[in-house]
C-alpha cells in the first residue's frame, strides 16, 4: 500500500468519524440530563474504533455507507465470446482516471503535517518530564499515607511512581507502560485532607479506567487528522466528558455526600492558575478550557445512576458502532449471477471471483496485453482470499493470438493505457479487451483473451460455447486425461513438439496408478508450430491439451488409449 492509498483511506475515516462525531454530540445535547458521565463519555469510543479500523466491515444489518465510494453494480460474465460491456459495469466515480501528481502531493503534505504535530508534542512531552524529573522531590509520610488509602478505594493494583517538582502545577497521571503521578511541590499544603484525598482519588481513577492509553491514542488519531477541526472539537469533547466521568466516579466511591467539598477542591485549583496547557501525554485533574462552571454545576446536581440510564448507554453505543464502524452490504441488481441454466458450474466459479477479486488501484501505461495479463495473475492469486485451497487461488488467464503468416507482420495486441482504482476483476478485465482490440471467453478453467475478429460474437447477446470439451460422451482416453491435474504449465514461444513430450512425461510422473492416455501428433499437423503464450495452474490435462491445440489451430481426436492432435477440417 503506497502512501496515496493511506492518505485515501485516511480521508474516508475522517469524514466518518466527522459524521459519527456529529452523531454523538447531538445524542448527548439530548440525554445529557439524565446519561450518567460515564457513559458520556463511553460514547465516543465508536469514534475511536471507526478511525483505527483499516477496513470497515460489511455486514447484513449495516446502515449507512457514507464516506465510500458509489456501490458497484456488477453483471455476469457469461461463457463463450463476450465484448467489454459483457463484464459488467462499474459506478463512474470508481473508474475515473485520477491525477497521481496531485494525489501524492496532497498526501506528501498530510504526511508533513502529521510528523509535525506528532513531534512537536513529543518534544514537548520530553521537555516538561526533563524539568519535572530534575525537581523531582521524595513525597513525605502523611503523602505516602494518603496515597496508599486512595490506591487502596480505587482498587489500583499497581502504585505508580510519585514525583513532586515545583513544575508540576496540577496534579496529573502520566505515562503508558509506567504510570507516574505527578504532584506540585509541598502538596496536599493549602488543601485539607479530605481535598486531597479527593483530589488524588481523581488521578487514580485515570489509571483504574485506563483513561492514560486511550489518551495516548487519541493524541496520535489527533495528530493524524490535524486537517479536520471536526475532529479536533470532537477530542477536546472527549477530554471534557472523561473528567467529567471521573468526578462521577470518585463520588460515588464514598457512601458519604462529600459533592460540597470536592468541588471546593477543584475551586482551589482553578485557583492555581496554570500559565500553560499539558502537553500530550499528560491526564490531569485540571486543564485550561476543561469548563470548571459546567464540571462544578454537574457535580453540585449529581444524582444516584439509574440502571435503566445504564442499559440506554450500552444500547447508544451498540447503535453508534452499527452506524459508524461497519457498513451495510453493497446492493448488488439480480442480473449480477447468470441463470443456473446458462453457466456450468466451472464458469460460474469463475465469474464470481472475477465479480469478487478488486484490485485496489491499476495504472498501465504503453503496456503490453502480456504483461497486464502476468500482472493480473499475480493480483488475482494475491487477493483471492475467499479461497481456502492454496492449489484453485487465483485465475487462469490464456492469450491466443492467430498463427502467423508467411510475408506478413505478426499479429500483435494494441498498447494497453489503463488507469482505475478499487474495481472488480471483471471491470478490469473489460477495460483491457476493449483498449487492447480483443474479446474475451470465459470457460471452466480460464479467461481467454482472443482477437475480435477471429469469432462472430452472437447478436442475441446470449453466451455460446462452455467448457473446453461437449457434453457428449468422451473416449476413455479423454476421462482418463481428466483425472490427471497438472499443477503448472508455463509455455512461451514453445514449438508444439516439444509441448506434447512435456505433458507426456508430467502426466506419467502425475498419474500413479491411473491410466496414462498418450498424446501424439497426426502427420497433418504441424509439429513446429509455435505456443507464444500459455501459462496455466491445476489444470486437467485434457483442458491442458485443448488450450495447446487451440493456440496452433487443431483438432483433439481421441480413443480408449491415446489423444491425436490433427488438423482441423
Amino acid at each position: 500500500m503506497n502512501l496515496e492509498n493511506v492518505f485515501e483511506w485516511l480521508l474516508a475515516t475522517s469524514l466518518r468519524a466527522s459524521v459519527l462525531a456529529g452523531v454523538i454530540f447531538a445524542s448527548q445535547l439530548l440525554v445529557r440530563r439524565w446519561l450518567p458521565a460515564g457513559w458520556r463519555h463511553a460514547l465516543w469510543l465508536p469514534m475511536l474504533v471507526v478511525l483505527v479500523l483499516p477496513v470497515t466491515p460489511e455486514v447484513p444489518f449495516g446502515i449507512s455507507r457514507f464516506g465510500d465510494a458509489a456501490p458497484r453494480v456488477l453483471e455476469p460474465v457469461h461463457s463463450g465470446l463476450a465484448t467489454a460491456a459483457d463484464f459488467g459495469n462499474v459506478a463512474a466515480a470508481t473508474s475515473q482516471p485520477e491525477d497521481n501528481s496531485a494525489a501524492f502531493l496532497l498526501a506528501f503534505v498530510w504526511l508533513a503535517g502529521a510528523l509535525a504535530v506528532l513531534g512537536a508534542g513529543w518534544l514537548g512531552y520530553h521537555r516538561n518530564m526533563r524539568k519535572i524529573e530534575a525537581n523531582a522531590q521524595v513525597p513525605e509520610v502523611e503523602l505516602r499515607e494518603l496515597i496508599q488509602l486512595a490506591l487502596a478505594q480505587t482498587k489500583v493494583r499497581h502504585a505508580p511512581m510519585v514525583l513532586l517538582s515545583p513544575n508540576v502545577e496540577s496534579p496529573a497521571v502520566t505515562g503508558l507502560l509506567r504510570p507516574r503521578l505527578l504532584l506540585p511541590a509541598g502538596f496536599p499544603a493549602g488543601f485539607t485532607e479530605g481535598e486531597a484525598q479527593l483530589i488524588l482519588l481523581h488521578e487514580f481513577s485515570h489509571l483504574k479506567r485506563l483513561d492514560l492509553p486511550l489518551n495516548w491514542l487519541a493524541c496520535v488519531l489527533q495528530a493524524m487528522h490535524w486537517f479536520n477541526p471536526v475532529l479536533w472539537f470532537a477530542f477536546a469533547r472527549m477530554r471534557a466528558d472523561r473528567e467529567a466521568a471521573c468526578d462521577a466516579r470518585v463520588l460515588a466511591i464514598d457512601a458519604q455526600d462529600r459533592r460540597a467539598e470536592y468541588g471546593g477542591a477543584l475551586l482551589k485549583l482553578q485557583g492555581l492558575n496554570p500559565s500553560r496547557a499539558l502537553s500530550l501525554g499528560f491526564v490531569g485533574l485540571f486543564e485550561r478550557g476543561s469548563e470548571m462552571k459546567s464540571r462544578i454545576r454537574e457535580i453540585s446536581t449529581r444524582r444516584p445512576d439509574h440502571i435503566g440510564w445504564r442499559v440506554a448507554g450500552g444500547g447508544m453505543i451498540t447503535l453508534l458502532l452499527v452506524f459508524g464502524a461497519t457498513k451495510a452490504e453493497e446492493p448488488v441488481t439480480e442480473a449480477a449471477v447468470a441463470p443456473a441454466e446458462e453457466m456450468s458450474d466451472g464458469v460460474k466459479y469463475i465469474t464470481d471471483k472475477l465479480n469478487s477479486i478488486v484490485l485496489p488501484r491499476i495504472d498501465l501505461e504503453d503496456t503490453t496485453l502480456e504483461e497486464a495479463v502476468d500482472f493480473l495473475r499475480l493480483s488475482a492469486n494475491e487477493l483471492d482470499i475467499g479461497e481456502k485451497d492454496p492449489a484453485k487461488k487465483g485465475i487462469n488467464f490464456v492469450i491466443r493470438k492467430p498463427r502467423p503468416v508467411a510475408g506478413e507482420k505478426p499479429f500483435e495486441y494494441g498498447l494497453l493505457g489503463v488507469k482505475l482504482k478499487n474495481v472488480p476483476l471483471s471491470k478490469v478485465i473489460a477495460e483491457l479487451a476493449e483498449e487492447a482490440g480483443a474479446v474475451v471467453k470465459v470457460d471452466d478453467f480460464a479467461v481467454t483473451f482472443l482477437p475480435a475478429g477471429e469469432a462472430k460474437i452472437p447478436q442475441d447477446g446470449r453466451p455460446t460455447g462452455g467448457a473446453p470439451e461437449a457434453a457428449a460422451p468422451q473416449p476413455k482416453a479423454m476421462v482418463d486425461a481428466g483425472k490427471i491435474i497438472i499443477p503448472r504449465i508455463d509455455f512461451e514461444n514453445t514449438d508444439l513438439k516439444g509441448a506434447v513430450e512435456f505433458l507426456n512425461l508430467r502426466a506419467k510422473d502425475l498419474a500413479k496408478d491411473q491410466p496414462v492416455p498418450l498424446i501424439t501428433l497426426d502427420a497433418s499437423a504441424d509439429a513446429g508450430a509455435r505456443i507464444r503464450e500459455l501459462r496455466l495452474r491445476n489444470v486437467p490435462l485434457s483442458v491442458a491439451l485443448k488450450y495447446c491445440a487451440d493456440q496452433v489451430k487443431l483438432h483433439m481426436d481421441a480413443d480408449d488409449k491415446e489423444i491425436r492432435l490433427v488438423k482441423k477440417p
